[in-house]
């Protein structure tokens, strides 16, 4: 094997040689480069060590949590991670789906049901454009509801 190596090592100038490491450390170091430009320019709020902040941001485009209380058409949302309290407000134009594609009205939503939203965000809330239910799931961190819930809403 080492002979194989000699012989093959043998027929490769100096020059070439030097190019091929020339070559890996700027590849190497274009790799390096990349990495810490990546980092700087990834915003502080979102590193894990900052997200359990109870000042944290209001993400821009929507959350993810269970809901604690529905009043008309205001939900409050608590982030199963952090324990931050949103609000939601649901308009007319507010879709609202319970598994793949299955419509259902803001009426059939229950405490416990988690539920990801979509929309503008403001200071503590958002106004959803979407309500997404998740199906299939336990609500291992919320209590279940106190009430009897419908057949079809439960999931």
């Amino acid at each position: 094997m080492r002979e194989r190596f000699v012989h093959w090592f043998a027929g490769v100038s100096t020059l070439q040689a030097l190019a091929a490491v020339l070559m890996c450390l700027l590849v190497a170091g274009a790799f390096g480069l990349g990495m810490v430009v990546a980092r700087a320019r990834q915003p502080a709020l979102t590193r894990p060590q900052e997200m359990n902040a109870p000042d944290a941001y209001a993400p821009r485009r929507g959350t993810y949590g269970a809901i604690d209380q529905i009043e008309g058409n205001i939900i409050r949302l608590r982030d199963s991670r952090s324990g931050r309290v949103w609000t939601v407000r649901a308009g007319n134009d507010t879709v609202i789906e319970f598994g793949p594609r299955r419509r259902i009205p803001l009426k059939a939503l229950r405490p416990g049901q988690r539920v990801f939203v979509v929309g503008a965000s403001e200071a503590n809330g958002f106004d959803a454009k979407f309500i997404g239910v998740v199906v299939g799931q336990g609500q291992y961190y919320i209590a279940p509801a106190p009430f009897e819930v419908c057949e079809d809403c439960v999931d």
